[in-house]
């Protein structure tokens, strides 16, 4: 496995995303180890420089290019943000998503980033530890509270005192990990993945996160493996199970993906979404029947969630039951008017 030939890990690890880097910084001094990178340090200085339309005319190029690769899709919609283009920046935050959900993560933040007020929890909290600095739990809090709010690098400060405070608590590198993973910084996200199962080899939350990484990054091999891991620590992990049946639908690969959604219907019978996305898989595999029995469940599980009647009734329609399509429609209006 070697990361440093990877364009999905390395180019969002380098943050070259425009506005990431202070104008008049020594960006465009660095020796570009690849195509991408090279495009990657002409957007940003062409936005640095405020020449915005060259910037997007070099992402464009870079699409055209790599149109597999989220970040220039992330990059063009911030200069598409900037430039007033909202439809078009919408376009390729969609995309990028598509590609790679944590860049929802990181185009949220990049939004909302600076939002946050100072509100009673938050001075509460700060008066905590001036008080008491050498305390784990408020940091903990605080960082808890800074995240929701999108401040994320206040967020990582705080994650990384309470590691000094205690070196071996494989939730705090996680907990930190998981921050890295929404600000896009996949390589900091991974070695702190790593540093937690370092800590401690049985921890199948570990495992889940960095092979969700790279299940994000396209490493399919190290993924799955590090799902497997995770099982065999924990057989019952529902969130394991879910985070590999999706990784097999997105490899087509049908068949394993019913098994573990089986496996989930299974330890949560009564979780009405997991039969939605069965029957998901079933209706991509031709066995309608299948998913139709399964809309069933959910409906008859959570009878007051809209879109279910919504899915169901084009299923209906598919397997010629106009009648009852027309009923699950009228359903869905109904619930969607109240």
């Amino acid at each position: 496995m070697k990361l440093n030939q990877n364009s999905f890990y390395t180019l969002p690890s380098s943050g070259y995303f425009p506005d990431s880097y202070a104008p008049g910084s020594a960006i465009s001094d660095v020796n570009p180890h690849s195509e991408g990178e090279a495009l990657a340090i002409e957007g940003l200085v062409a936005w640095q420089n405020q020449k915005y339309d060259v910037a997007l005319a070099i992402y464009s190029h870079a699409i055209s290019l790599f149109n597999e690769l989220p970040f220039f899709y992330a990059c063009r919609s911030l200069v598409n943000t900037v430039l007033g283009d909202d439809e078009g920046a919408f376009y390729d935050y969609q995309v990028a998503k598509r590609l790679d959900f944590n860049y929802h993560n990181y185009l949220e933040w990049r939004e909302n980033e600076g939002e946050m007020l100072e509100g009673e929890e938050l001075l509460e909290l700060d008066t905590e530890i001036k008080r008491n600095p050498a305390q784990l739990q408020p940091y903990i809090n605080r960082a808890l509270l800074l995240v929701q709010h999108f401040k994320y690098s206040e967020a990582i400060v705080d994650y990384t005192t309470a590691i000094s405070l205690e070196t071996n608590n494989v939730d705090l590198y996680i907990a930190r990990g998981a921050v890295y993973l929404r600000m896009l910084r996949y390589d900091l996200a991974l070695q702190d993945f790593n540093s937690a199962i370092a800590v401690e080899k049985a921890s199948a939350t570990a495992h889940l996160y960095r092979g969700k990484l790279f299940v994000a990054i396209r490493e399919h091999e190290q993924a799955l493996a590090d799902f497997e891991r995770a099982l065999r620590i924990d057989s019952s992990n529902v969130a394991v199970y879910e985070e590999r049946a999706q990784f097999y639908e997105s490899q087509n690969n049908l068949e394993a993906a019913l098994a573990d959604y089986s496996t989930l219907t299974e330890l949560i019978p009564d979780d009405f979404y997991i039969y939605t996305l069965r029957a998901d898989v079933f209706e991509r595999n031709h066995n309608l029947n299948a998913a139709l029995a399964d809309y069933n469940k959910a409906i008859t599980i959570n009878p007051y969630y809209s879109d279910l009647y919504q899915y169901r009734g084009a299923l209906k329609e598919r397997l010629g039951d106009m009648v009852g399509a027309q009923l699950d429609f009228e359903k869905f209006e109904e619930l969607e008017g109240e």
